[in-house]
């Protein structure tokens, strides 16, 4: 076999590349610079099983009971566990210990598909809350406090509400009047907060659902923080779900051999937060201010920023909305990463995500913004170029091609409501066929249809294909959007 053809051999071509990452996870490949003072390239040196004086994750009583307690601390849980099998494990462990079987839960569509295979595990019955698109951003908001009273009026016997706050690209839920209207209801609230493992650490942060109510929160420490891949915790307060419930499932939706490199990264990670406290984001607050007013005199691409969202966002997602250029998310995208490098963690319809975090480099700031100007200015019609770089349209078709917006309906959901047919357990363990897109039109869907990323379904299994979502579907597909649940453009319907 080639050497070059091994993972090892691609990940350190890509390493010593100029290559910037402004995705997860966010340690931004500095971590042993960061956050370890031994360097974490040995990896192996640090590879250990549960042997003596190393305590055991499903049964801590010694170093790792201690960790978990000192995390717990840091961000007001009662209990906060380790989990090495990133959000996912922390989802279908808050969901199962909470909710019993063949109950209800109330849920925000645009969960990560975790929910929902906990919602087959567990043979839910899901009811959706389906959340409002931003306007001019074809992003979803995030659900509000009037939606969650009115499900639970309607649905007084549902076990638990579940909600995604911060979502995806950084909308910000009011997570505390929430949580005390389902507490009236006796139920707790779970809240996936994946993309907010940093929240309530600095004064410019939101505040952490942990300290506002939410009995079950999940965060991604890899995401949006000095730590890798994998790794998040699951924070509980209050006594609305039974500890021991958690205990258990979180001992079935883990590893019995947990990753003690992982689970010391995650110990490493809080002693950080610990020890500098605010201070670890004040850098990134100043990198982050330059950026924004060089970016201001952007004139067709578009910097969202919470004050002209008029919405609370987390300052760590940098939105850039292309809706004035004509061209896609995925176009943007593309140029970014093939003439400048600069790879970015999601193109969506009309912008591109990037993570920034405490790790980020001064350089890697400045580097976007530069790449962002240049494009403006090539976009706006002006002649200023940078030296060896090609025409942003090369490659692209003017008008109805490749990288251009298509012609799309207003009001055209990011998530439509569509009619479940049958329950997803059902539908998943149903016979089905393929057949294409095009000839899905009310027929039952078999599998999850999603964006990958974010990996919210558009489609969940069970529910009726409607014409709005083939639509929409259609308008990624030209996109160049990457979408996950169809072979070539066939789709398992039920027979």
């Amino acid at each position: 076999m080639n050497k070059q053809d091994l993972l090892i051999s691609r990940l350190d071509e890509l390493s010593k590349s100029d290559a910037y990452p402004y995705h997860m996870p966010g340690h931004k490949r500095r971590l042993d610079s960061v956050l370890m003072q031994s360097c974490l390239s040995e990896a192996a040196a640090l590879d250990i099983t549960e042997i003596d004086d190393f305590d055991n994750l499903h049964e801590p009583e010694g170093i790792l009971k201690d960790a978990m307690e000192r995390t717990a601390r840091l961000y007001g849980a009662d209990t906060s566990y380790f989990c090495v099998n990133g959000s996912t494990a922390g989802i279908l462990t808050a969901i199962s210990a909470a909710v019993p079987e063949g109950k209800k839960l109330i849920m925000a569509r645009n969960c990560h598909r975790a929910v929902y295979h906990a919602v087959y595990l567990r043979r839910l019955k899901p009811i959706y809350l389906y959340p409002e698109t931003i306007p001019g951003l074809l992003t979803a908001d995030v659900i509000t406090k009037e939606q969650v009273k009115q499900s639970l009026l309607e649905n007084p016997d549902a076990a638990a509400v579940l909600l995604v706050s911060p979502t995806y690209d950084g909308i910000t839920a009011d997570i505390g009047e929430i949580a005390a209207l389902v507490h009236t209801y006796g139920i707790p609230l779970i809240v996936d907060a994946a993309h907010g493992a940093h929240y309530g650490f600095h004064p410019a942060f939101p505040e952490s659902p942990v300290r506002l109510g939410a009995d079950l929160t999940v965060v991604s420490l890899h995401k949006t923080m000095p730590c890798m891949t994998q790794t998040a915790l699951l924070h509980v307060c209050g006594s609305r779900v039974i500890p021991e419930k958690i205990r258990f499932f979180e001992s079935i939706y883990q590893t019995s051999s947990p990753s003690y490199f992982l689970m010391a990264g995650m110990d490493a990670c809080m002693a950080l937060v610990e020890e500098k406290g605010a201070a670890l984001w004040d850098i990134f607050f100043k990198d982050r201010e330059d950026f924004l007013r060089k970016t201001n005199t952007l004139q067709k691409l578009h910097v969202v920023t919470e004050g002209k969202l008029q919405k609370l966002m987390d300052p760590g997602k940098i939105l850039i909305d292309t809706s004035k250029t004509g061209l896609t998310g995925k176009a943007l995208y593309d140029i970014l990463l093939k003439q400048y490098h600069l790879q970015m963690e999601m193109a969506a319809q009309n912008y591109v995500t990037a993570i920034m975090t405490c790790c980020d480099s001064r350089e890697g700031w400045e580097r976007l913004a530069d790449a962002l100007l240049q494009i403006d200015r090539q976009l706006a019609g002006e002649k200023k170029t940078v030296r060896h770089r090609r025409p942003i349209t090369d490659g692209m078709e003017k008008e109805n091609g490749e990288g251009m917006q298509p012609e799309q309906e207003e009001g055209l959901l990011p998530y439509p409501c569509l009619e479940p047919v049958c329950s997803i357990s059902d539908a998943l363990d149903g016979k089905m066929e393929s057949v294409s897109i095009e000839r899905t039109q009310e027929r039952i869907c078999g599998t999850f249809i999603n964006l990958y990323p974010p990996g919210i379904p558009l489609v969940v299994p069970g529910e009726k294909i409607s014409p709005k979502v083939i639509e929409l579907i259609e308008i990624y597909r030209q996109q160049g959007l990457q979408i996950q649940g169809m072979r070539g453009d066939t789709v398992q319907v039920l027979l």
